[in-house]
């Protein structure tokens, strides 16, 4: 079996003194599959056990893609992303300056 790398984006139900409806977050998977389709059938498995489908709800399987060397055993590149704009990046990442949905 092959390590995969899964990307999951999680709708998270607002909390109380939140002005946001709601908030989301970006969880990633390391699973072990014998082909493409089966990492994903994984993955998607893992995140449902997580989302209770009240507060926490599965929004979109982004990717689920092979580890980049074929290893997780050690220190690797484990995946990549390619995106066009910087801009828009930054503006969600809220390490890069984006707006961070857990403040008061």
């Amino acid at each position: 079996m092959e390590p995969y790398v899964g990307i999951v984006v999680m709708e998270l139900a607002k909390k109380s003194n939140s002005p946001a409806q709601s908030f989301f977050r970006e969880d990633f998977y390391i699973v072990y599959a014998e082909s493409d389709e089966k990492a994903r059938e994984r993955v998607e498995s893992m995140a449902n056990e997580q989302a209770d489908g009240v507060d926490v709800k599965v929004r979109h399987i982004v990717d689920v893609a092979p580890a980049l060397y074929g290893y997780v055993d050690r220190d690797c590149d484990l995946y990549s992303r390619h995106f066009a704009n910087l801009e828009d990046y930054e503006r969600f990442e809220m390490k890069l300056g984006g707006t961070d949905p857990l403040a008061d």
